[in-house]
């Protein structure tokens, strides 16, 4: 049924704000800002800004909150700070006094974020709010029954243990207790798939590119600019992607012109600075395009005569070079381009144990990780629930 109660759109004065202008205590970003201890975590954040010169920096809550927003809705930089500046409860939950309607900052701050808080950041913050919350728990739960007798405060206490991943006081203090569960993924990045004619390609047009800066400084000292084919090296790279199943000669034969091409401008280039160009002058992105360039260069073309497609530490993109293949075995897609990480779960408390741009066995793992559950609660966990790959070690 449908009943029709209005002919009219509301006015803003209209709208009925059943908060009175005040926010809801028990919003979920209100209170997860209650759950992560923001003082101890900025001690941690400030050491690495200097105390005198610079411009005053963001603060740990707004740098942190801005990115678990993000992560947390899944939105790009400009939509989380859109996000932040139409809502009070986003706005209190970065550490803002009161409602502003401009935005906190930049969206492209939210890059700063990304390189202020690290994965060591990370890995405080995260064990630092799992104590906190624990804390938190036991105290609520605890003043909320503080007319009970004696013994149900007891029992009430041991639930909360229990709840709370604790060993119970009744049993053997020698003996073990608890679950511990292990496992290892990959985080893939938003990297387009590499293959190995887009590298080149695109590795050849950054050395021409850093020609083309080059000659600039070699104006007068040089007839003319280094021979390069760009075109007919741009038309046959074309010719072969375009292709649905082109065969494996024709790709072959394009990649070993492409090799060719940037092995001209490389020693182009040395030649070039030998006449007095400075590289210097060419700027951080296109000085360190260079750097990687000539690494994959080196490596596609040890693939090419040995006619392989493995290398160690390969490189599979020109702008991410850390990024490395990570073999899963998947179904569908057995190789995943990402940080691999290790998570576990101490009785319901999730942490990541180890991030890694290599690949590594995660059986190496499982022995680190144990010892560490001992140290931390002094017993070693009755069960591991693990895959079988952790049996390997």
């Amino acid at each position: 049924m449908y009943v029709f109660q209005h002919a009219g759109q509301l006015s803003i004065e209209e709208f009925y704000t059943p908060f009175g202008g005040k926010l809801d205590p028990n919003n979920r970003w209100l209170l997860l800002r209650n759950l992560i201890p923001w003082m101890p975590l900025e001690s941690q954040y400030a050491p690495q800004f200097s105390a005198k010169t610079g411009a005053p920096a963001k603060p740990f809550q707004m740098a942190f909150g801005a990115l678990y927003i993000q992560q947390r809705l899944g939105v790009t930089d400009r939509e989380t700070v859109q996000l932040i500046t139409e809502s009070p409860y986003l706005q209190f939950f970065i550490g803002l006094s009161a409602y502003q309607a401009m935005p906190p900052f930049d969206p492209s701050m939210m890059v700063h974020f990304r390189k202020r808080i690290g994965p060591d950041l990370i890995k405080i913050c995260n064990d630092m709010t799992k104590a906190n919350g624990i804390a938190m728990i036991k105290e609520m739960l605890v003043s909320a029954e503080e007319d009970d007798s004696e013994q149900e405060e007891e029992q009430q206490l041991a639930a909360i243990d229990e709840a709370l991943g604790v060993k119970p006081a009744t049993l053997d203090p020698e003996s073990n207790w608890g679950t511990l569960i292990l496992d290892a993924t990959c985080v893939p990045d938003d990297i387009p798939y590499p293959v190995d004619l887009r590298l080149l390609n695109e590795a050849r047009e950054a050395t021409e590119k850093i020609i083309d800066e080059l000659f600039k400084q070699l104006q007068g000292k040089i007839n003319r600019k280094p021979r390069c084919n760009r075109d007919k090296a741009r038309n046959r790279f074309l010719a072969i992607i375009k292709k649905k199943k082109p065969k494996c000669a024709e790709i072959r034969e394009v990649k070993r012109f492409q090799l060719n091409e940037i092995r001209r401008n490389l020693r182009a280039i040395d030649q070039m600075i030998h006449c007095g160009a400075m590289l210097l002058e060419l700027g951080t992105q296109l000085y360190r395009k260079l750097l990687i360039t000539s690494e994959l260069y080196r490596q596609q073309q040890e693939m090419y005569d040995a006619d392989s497609r493995r290398i160690d530490d390969r490189i599979v993109n020109l702008s991410k070079p850390h990024v490395r293949p990570i073999v899963r075995g998947k179904a569908g897609r057995r190789t995943e381009f990402g940080a691999k990480i290790s998570i576990s779960d101490d009785n319901g408390f999730v942490d990541v144990d180890r991030i890694s741009w290599d690949n590594y066995n995660e059986a190496n793992d499982l022995i680190a990780r144990t010892k560490q559950y001992k140290e931390e609660r002094g017993y070693y966990p009755a069960r591991i629930c693990a895959d079988s790959i952790y049996m390997t070690s």
